[in-house]
Formats: structure tokens, sequence, C-alpha cells
């Protein structure tokens, strides 16, 4: 049986893993099943430069022949690529699969074919759209369980995420003064539904009848944390459970859960669980894989 071919367009500007994690994962199928060539190529079929400095060689695109999956990553965004657009939107509809990763979509767009664009990926019949560096990987291996199944999907998954261990040891940490102190476990249920609005000592201080000096001393000596970081707990372990229960923009569940954006959201799950916001999520797809088997 002839062997799909995947090719991956990469431009200078490229972060290394939007283009080697989705390569990554049909080289791991080939292990399980030996169905893909993956190639590289660029539009003009010269060396680039990753966005680290890396020099990537690739082949052009003449050179190719069939195509079942072209996958691209554009990120050079002051070359003209006339050329490449224009081949692109004569040759779409002899390829099975187009996806983009990241800024590609650009390149979809400018060669005449619209893509709905979603945080992680999205399909619209032949074409398909992913957010970019590790949903790339997310947009690979939804297209390796089409060709080949889940169970071979969720067996590459395996292999390139690491976090796959019990979900218990993704929990925020309170400490046991937190679960039996007096005043936290008063606070805790009015909190987990204002945790998207401005909270500082003042107003708990104001819920609880207190002046925020008396407040902040009685608090921390009954938990052994500041108020301040109890609320930064309870938001991240909120934005936990919500990327657990619905599936939603990350944007979204930062906002909701007073984390106030995507990077500060990032930055405080790795301070409490060491892990991101996009890996965790990840994780519950791996398990979502795992427990379909």
């Amino acid at each position: 049986m002839d062997k799909k071919k995947i090719a991956i367009v990469v431009m200078s500007g490229n972060f290394l893993m939007d283009f080697a994690g989705p390569a990554d994962v049909f080289g791991h199928a080939n292990q399980l099943r030996d169905m893909y060539e993956v190639v590289l190529i660029s539009p003009d079929g010269r060396t680039v430069n990753s966005a680290g400095g890396l020099q990537i060689n690739s082949e052009r695109l003449e050179n190719l022949g069939s195509i079942d999956t072209l996958l691209i990553v554009g990120n050079d965004q002051e070359s003209n690529y006339d050329e490449f657009y224009t081949w692109l939107a004569g040759a779409h509809n002899r390829i099975r699969r187009i996806g983009t990763i990241g800024v590609g979509a650009a390149i979809v767009e400018k060669a005449g074919l619209l893509l709905d664009s979603n945080y992680f990926h999205t399909r619209d019949g032949q074409l398909y759209t992913s957010g970019g560096v590790s949903s790339g990987i997310d947009l690979a291996l939804a297209m390796v369980e089409e060709d080949c199944g889940r169970g071979v999907a969720a067996a590459i998954a395996r292999k390139l995420i690491f976090f796959y261990l019990n979900r218990q040891a993704y929990q925020v940490q309170f400490g046991t003064l937190v679960d039996t102190s007096p005043i936290a476990v008063q606070l805790k249920e009015w909190l987990a539904e204002h945790l998207h609005e401005s909270l500082d000592v003042g107003r708990l201080a104001e819920k609880m009848n207190m002046s925020p000096r008396n407040f902040t001393r009685v608090f921390t000596r009954q938990t052994g944390i500041s108020p301040a970081k109890f609320i930064e707990k309870l938001r991240v372990e909120a934005a936990r459970l919500r990327l657990d229960e619905i599936d939603e923009p990350l944007e979204q569940i930062a906002l909701r859960c007073g984390l106030g954006g995507l990077v500060s959201m990032r930055r405080l799950f790795l301070r409490h669980l060491m892990v991101t916001p996009s890996d965790y999520r990840r994780f519950l797809k791996l398990q979502k894989y795992e427990n379909c088997n």
C-alpha cells in the first residue's frame, strides 16, 4: 500500500514545536502502522531559520508528487509567497486534508480558503486549524485517529505526553489548617461565587464584619496563609475544575475564575500545579482516549 504523504510547510520564524510536534505524531504512528511519509517543504524550497536560529532544510513543491495531507506552519509575514498562494488555491481540491498550525491560517486565507479558527483544533470539510505550538500535536493526533483509529492515537499520546499521572496529583494543595479553619470554611462558599470579581482584604473583612487589620491577623493565624494567597489558590483550583468539566477557551476560563488572562493563568498553574493549563487539558484528553479503549 502506498504511504500517505504528509507535507509540512515551514517558514522562517517558526517555533520548532509547531512542526516537530506533529511530525513526531506521524512518525510514532509509523512505528505502529507504517503508513505515512513525512516531508518538510517551504514555499521556495530554501533553508529556513527557526525562531531559535536553527536552520531547517526543506524540499520544493514540485518534487513532492501527490500529497495526502498538507500542514501549513506560517510565520514569515514579510516575504512574498504569491507563487505558493496561487499553487495552494489551485491544488487544494487535490489534497485530502489541509491543516494550519498557528498563524498558518493566514497563509490559507491569502490563498482564498477561509477557516474558522479555534483555540485547539477544529474542522470544516477538508480544512483543519489549530492554535499553534503544542495544540498542533492535538491536530495531528486527531488526523491519526481518523486514519488509524482511537487506539493508535491513544498509544501515541501516551508516548508523547509525559504527565498522564493520576488526576489527584494536579489538585491545588490548601493544607489541613485551611480545611479546618472556621473563617476559611465560612468564606469558601461565598468566594466560589465571586472569584471573577475584585477581592481585596477590605471586602473580605467586611463580609466577616471585621476590620481589615484584624481579619488579616485572624485569617493568617487560623490558616497559615494570607487571604490573598488563599484566594489565589481558590481561583487556580476553580480553573482546574472548569478545565475538567467544560470545553471552553482558556481565555474565557481565566476571566471567569478571576485569573486575569492567559499569561497570569499559565504562571499560576505552574506555581501551584507544576503544569500549564494547555498541558493539563491535554492530560485530560489523554485520559479520555484511554477510557474509550
